[in-house]
């Protein structure tokens, strides 16, 4: 029996979140689906099944990870699970030790994509005000763990869209999309950087909201450990359908925000 941690992809607008939830399909509850189907895992209980991070409804990941205990040989493992699983694919896996807890990475990497005409200087400066330590109790949940290091927060242009890339340990529940929410409210001359530096200090209280999940994607989850990559034809090309997907959408909705302004109204 070994430990194994997995990585895996999914288009998160085809399930009600990560969680297994008892009635609706769930990201997790494909997965320990097709890891039971593939006969990798024989109870889940027992298997010690865990996930890193623990995506929202509608959030897509490209190297989310998942550990469980196993008796198959690990790349067997992979391509066993990916004949079973509908919706999800695994691409890499690590033998890890018997203690591992995949929730204890390294750092995670997300990217939240805005399609579109954007100020790109404007959202790289209203994201630096949350690199760093700080106390993110007006960006999370009052039960949270909200002093956070936050390792990166920067925006660069990728085609005709503005990419918002942040990278830390570990993420309060909507974070991320709070961040975006704050940056764009900053973009759009509603408020000032000035603004979101005086949301993390210590007794204000303030609410920029939060962005939609469907453009944010888990890119990966770092250890300090490698992972062997594991691909096949029927994958790749079911991940190749999805990304060209995903593309076509891009395209049309920066379309739709360039020619309607980012009030609705049509640009003339």
């Amino acid at each position: 029996m070994s430990r194994l941690a997995m990585k895996f992809g999914y288009d998160g607008a085809t399930f009600h979140g990560l969680a297994r939830q008892p009635g609706l399909r769930t990201i997790e509850g494909e997965v320990v689906k097709a890891l039971s189907g593939a006969y990798a895992v024989r109870d889940i209980r027992t298997s010690r099944f865990q996930s890193a991070s623990r995506t929202d409804r509608g959030v897509s990941a490209l190297g989310n990870v998942v550990a469980f205990d196993s008796s198959l040989e690990p790349i067997a493992t992979i391509r066993a699970f990916n004949r079973k699983a509908r919706g999800v694919w695994a691409w890499a896996v690590a033998e890890v030790p018997p203690s591992f807890n995949p929730r204890h990475a390294r750092e995670r990497w997300y990217e939240y994509c805005l399609p579109g005409t954007h100020d790109e200087d404007r959202l790289a400066e209203a994201l630096r005000a949350f690199v760093g330590e700080h106390d993110f109790a007006n960006f999370t949940r009052g039960r949270e763990r909200s002093v956070l290091k936050i390792d990166s927060a920067c925006a660069r242009r990728k085609s005709s869209s503005i990419i918002l890339e942040f990278r830390a340990p570990r993420f309060a529940w909507n974070l991320v999309r709070r961040f975006v929410a704050a940056a764009l409210y900053v973009e759009s001359g509603a408020g000032s950087v000035r603004d979101l530096e005086r949301a993390l200090e210590p007794g204000t209280r303030s609410d920029f909201g939060l962005a939609s999940p469907q453009p944010l994607v888990l890119v990966d989850v770092l250890y300090d450990f490698p992972f062997t990559s594991v691909w096949d034809p029927t994958t790749e090309e079911r991940v190749q359908r999805i990304l060209t997907d995903r593309l076509r959408d891009a395209s049309f909705y920066g379309h739709l925000a360039d020619r309607f302004g980012k009030d609705g109204s049509a640009v003339r």
